[in-house]
């Protein structure tokens, strides 16, 4: 064991890639190779690790939108689909279908707005980008109970019956999770 090079009294294993000195988990620097010493980290951050206010910004609003307009057009064609009367007594084989592909659509949402994400941010590295890419697909899902609640009254039911059942919960978790580790 060593001591830090900038705390005497902490004993450390780690050292910096770039000058060798010992440091303590206090003195590290975000670098993309390996751990930085205070005074190698500050020579200067790659333009990946630079995030500025309005690549959070730009984030954040593009993946709210999408999240909008891809709920409102999920929760549309839903009820498109239910209102078709040419299903006749195969509703319920209907039915069970729109319950897997909503299932399957809620995962891929996550994934493509996980893409989104990375591909606004230009590939940068941040420690938030996957809790905004997490919380976004989760309002997806809030979005789709507001429209079926207020734009959709007369088919609120039917959220109860493609959204809220535990497929469709674990749907949502394993849709949360991709896009989370995906940006991660």
């Amino acid at each position: 064991m060593q001591n830090c090079y900038y705390h005497k009294n902490k004993e450390t294993v780690l050292t910096c890639s770039r000058c060798n000195k010992p440091v303590c988990n206090d003195c590290t620097s975000d670098s993309l190779v390996g751990i930085k010493c205070i005074d190698c980290g500050s020579i200067g951050k790659p333009d990946i690790l630079n995030v500025s206010f309005k690549d959070f910004f730009t984030i954040i609003i593009a993946s709210l939108i999408f999240s909008i307009f891809s709920s409102f057009l999920y929760s549309f064609l839903i009820v498109v689909i239910l209102n078709i009367d040419i299903l006749g007594n195969i509703q319920s084989i209907a039915i069970m279908f729109l319950k897997v592909i909503t299932l399957i659509l809620i995962v891929l949402f996550g994934v493509l707005n996980a893409e989104l994400i990375i591909r606004i941010s230009r590939k940068k590295i941040n420690k938030t980008f996957p809790i905004i890419s997490a919380i976004t697909t989760l309002s997806y899902w809030i979005f789709i109970y507001m429209f079926f609640s207020s734009v959709f009254i007369s088919y609120q039911v039917w959220w109860y019956q493609f959204f809220y059942q535990p497929v469709a919960m674990l749907g949502l978790g394993l849709s949360i999770y991709l896009s989370y580790s995906r940006v991660k």
